[in-house]
């Protein structure tokens, strides 16, 4: 057990601290629509900023395994954050494939500001740690993304691109505008391959007309 002397001064400031970041905590939990959360504010943000940005909706329950939102056709998705403080990342991040899960997407935050969001195909990683040039091993399962990897991302997101890696970046709109047009594509891809699928099923009468 330590022997240092009790802090009463101590004591009392994290106190005061506590009750001034409650109700900045309950007003951003209200913009976020829960009453009340013990969940990582952060994780509870990024959940629905990636649902805002792909008009995708969230999972019945926040705190399942597995995916935790679903675009058109029942694409899954799985969301995470990685936070960092401004100028030097002193944390990483594991992409794993998930069993079910279509994309895997990851918020990025420095000093609390959304710097970019990123979308691996969850069944195709393998490519992009070749274009990485990672080294480590499994890479057909996980990609462990430093912050040289993600400014490599950034920087030239064409070539990720043509991997099935999605990414945005910097101002809001940006963002939006990207990644939108990144998850949309893979869904309406999606639509017109059951289109197809459905018109197969059809007798060849119907399906002519259809035509």
């Amino acid at each position: 057990m330590s022997t240092t002397p009790l802090n009463q001064s101590r004591a009392a400031g994290l106190l005061t601290a506590l009750g001034a970041y409650r109700p900045s905590r309950q007003a951003f939990l209200t913009e976020l629509g829960l009453p009340a959360s013990n969940r990582d504010p952060l994780a509870e943000f990024s959940e629905q900023f990636v649902a805002a940005l792909t008009g995708g909706t969230l999972a019945t329950s926040r705190v399942q395994a597995g995916h935790d939102l679903a675009l058109v056709d029942d694409v899954k998705v799985q969301v995470r954050y990685l936070a960092n403080p401004a100028g030097t990342w002193v944390n990483e991040h594991v992409v794993r494939s998930i069993s079910g899960v279509h994309w895997y997407t990851l918020v990025l935050l420095e000093a609390f500001t959304v710097t970019g969001v990123l979308a691996f195909p969850s069944r195709s990683l393998a490519p992009i740690c070749q274009a990485l040039g990672k080294r480590h091993p499994r890479q057909n399962e996980t990609l462990q993304l430093t912050r040289r990897n993600w400014w490599t991302i950034r920087d030239s997101p064409d070539q990720f691109r043509a991997h099935g890696c999605k990414s945005g970046y910097r101002r809001s709109r940006e963002l939006v505008q990207s990644f939108r047009m990144a998850t949309s594509a893979r869904s309406a891809a999606t639509a017109r391959a059951g289109h197809r699928r459905r018109l197969g099923q059809l007798p060849a009468t119907q399906a002519g007309r259809r035509r």
